[in-house]
């Protein structure tokens, strides 16, 4: 008798022919969990918070240089920013147009100074520093006219606002300044006097 294979054999053998090769069985990659994406997207926020990071800091430290005082930390940079900018202008008459608005800042801060808490003594030392700034940009500011060949009205006017200014300023801080800076106001005041006209 012939005996035909068993009906498990035949089950098992189907089994195994429907099935894939060894070797051909590649686990599909599981899906990116929420931990991997908020890593990627960490590091796709760091460069653009490190960005606002510096402008912010750039622009607050740009407005503290700004506002810095005699003294200050920042009030170097403040000088330096005013030297560089003067250097940069294009003609006389632009150089003789920031010095004065750079002397008309020297006597706010001698203003701000005088309001100040500081001890006298050092308060002194800062204001004289200060004036002595204001009159070195002033006649800077002069230079730079007597340079400039033809000056029309208009421009003759603007000086004559400025004397004007820097008088009654610098007239009314006097009285509350030491004796040393009284003398160096009064030096001021009395060259400024012939600016209004200049040769």
């Amino acid at each position: 008798m012939t005996a035909g294979p068993r009906p498990e054999f035949n089950a098992r053998l189907r089994e195994r022919l429907t099935q894939s090769p060894p070797g051909e069985d590649v686990p599909e990659r599981p899906p990116a969990g929420p931990r991997h994406s908020r890593r990627r997207s960490r590091v796709g926020l760091f460069p653009q918070v490190l960005s606002v990071a510096l402008v912010t800091a750039m622009v607050v430290s740009g407005m503290w240089t700004y506002r810095s005082m005699p003294g200050d930390t920042f009030y170097p940079l403040k000088r330096a920013a005013e030297r560089t900018l003067f250097h940069l202008s294009s003609d006389a008459a632009e150089r003789a147009d920031r010095s004065f608005g750079y002397a008309e800042t020297r006597a706010l801060e001698v203003k701000e100074l005088l309001g100040s808490g500081e001890r006298e003594d050092e308060r002194e030392e800062v204001i004289g520093e200060t004036l002595q700034a204001m009159e070195d940009t002033t006649r800077s500011a002069v230079t730079s006219l007597r340079q400039i060949r033809r000056r029309d009205s208009a421009r003759a006017k603007e000086l004559k606002r400025f004397v004007q200014k820097q008088r009654t300023q610098i007239a009314g801080m006097i009285p509350k300044m030491g004796a040393e800076n009284q003398r160096k106001a009064h030096v001021y005041l009395n060259y400024i006097e012939g600016l209004a006209s200049p040769e």
